[in-house]
């Protein structure tokens, strides 16, 4: 967790500059813990980290950069990023200058149609 939460932000100052409006997606984006299968099956509650799109390993990285299931949403992301940096902008430029645009990103992520896509629910 700490890891992946310092690629984001590098410094608890950078951190603490940032108003995050922290929600449960929010969350488990930043900190690589929650409703991603590469978790979900480390801690044995499910067979199989990849994900349901079959490009990778159901990650953090794989669901901002990678994700067919997410490609819409992503171009909206990608789009409004590359008026301020390039793309694939890094874990930090996107809490930086694009943080508005990256937190919608996020909570337009339905982790359960991500991880459960032939499942009525």
């Amino acid at each position: 967790m700490k890891r992946l939460l310092k690629n984001f932000f590098p410094t608890v100052e950078r951190r603490l500059a940032v108003n995050l409006n922290l929600s449960r997606k929010v969350t488990t984006i930043m900190t690589g813990h929650g409703n991603t299968r590469s978790y979900l099956q480390r801690l044995k509650i499910i067979g199989s980290p990849w994900c349901p799109c079959k490009h990778g390993i159901h990650t953090v990285v794989h669901l901002i950069f990678q994700c067919s299931g997410l490609k819409n949403e992503r171009e909206i992301l990608k789009n409004s990023v590359l008026k301020e940096c390039s793309w694939p902008a890094s874990k930090s430029e996107l809490t930086d200058r694009n943080v508005k645009e990256f937190i919608r990103y996020i909570n337009s992520v339905d982790f359960v149609k991500i991880n459960y896509p032939n499942e009525k629910m």
